[in-house]
């Protein structure tokens, strides 16, 4: 007998993405679109590309997913869009089996206005360094979800990751950076945590601004007796660390202002 699919009582006779629909097999990236393609698009696409292929999904010609990605915005004629661009992972509903093919979603809205400062929630729940997932862009995406969403009702902003040792790792979408006197410090991709492309620019920058990066697994001590912390992405840029766990820094020090301004500069915010 050949598989049926019902959706509210009405049979599918092509149901799409059904692997993406059932286990998150999928990958995605997201970032800013002010007028023109980001500066970094290249590595988004190829970060993309690193995250089908450890899933198994076959990947389209980057020249393919450029032409979809410009076909959207220039519909949704937007002057500053939020860009979601997913890889959804198609074939059958065997869980174990392989995608065969894969389809690209392409979603757009207005950026909301990124928030000067954000304060932070310690999850209690910890990561294991060792899940590999947590270095690709997936799907599988429920619990960052539901940590945020924690952290919010309990009146924070943002959700901050420690992995199983205690190690400062993410948020729910933001790379964490912080500084003392002239070190600039980030967990290593030996932690989970996503390579952001924001973040690979802020490292890249970080001598040029005065600072030497330094990446490795540090406990959440280091990042509360820092001079300030910061967060990055590719839709929000980079925020300030307000406070972690209750603890606050209400004012941002001028240096912070100083690099903030130096990066947006180069992101060609």
């Amino acid at each position: 007998m050949e598989e049926l699919f019902f959706l509210d009582g009405k049979r599918l006779e092509d149901p799409p993405a059904l692997r993406a629909l059932f286990y998150g097999e999928g990958v995605f990236e997201t970032f800013r679109w002010k007028g023109s393609p980001p500066v970094f698009l290249s590595m988004h696409l190829e970060r993309m590309r690193r995250g089908a292929e450890f899933l198994g999904i076959p990947f389209p010609e980057e020249s393919r997913v450029r032409l979809r990605i410009e076909d959207a915005v220039e519909k949704a004629a937007g002057e500053d869009l939020h860009v979601k661009v997913c890889l959804l992972g198609e074939g059958d509903a065997v869980f174990h089996s392989r995608p065969q093919d894969a389809s690209l979603l392409v979603s757009l809205r207005a950026r909301a206005e990124s928030p000067e400062a954000v304060s932070l929630r310690v999850c209690a729940e910890r990561r294991s360094s060792q899940n590999r997932l947590f270095s690709h862009k997936t799907l599988n995406y429920l619990g960052n979800v539901l940590a945020k969403r924690e952290a919010l009702e309990r009146g924070f902003d943002e959700v901050l990751f420690l992995d199983t040792d205690g190690r400062v790792a993410e948020t729910s979408c933001h790379n964490v950076f912080w500084v003392k006197g002239k070190k600039l410090f980030t967990p290593s991709s030996e932690c989970p945590v996503l390579p952001g492309v924001i973040r690979e620019i802020v490292l890249r920058s970080a001598e040029r601004l005065g600072y030497e990066p330094v990446c490795g697994g540090f406990p959440l001590e280091e990042l509360l007796s820092s001079d300030y912390a910061f967060l990055t992405n590719a839709v929000a840029g980079i925020v300030y660390v307000s406070g972690v766990d209750g603890e606050e820094r209400r004012f941002a020090p001028r240096s912070y202002e100083a690099v903030r301004e130096s990066l947006l500069l180069e992101f060609g915010w």
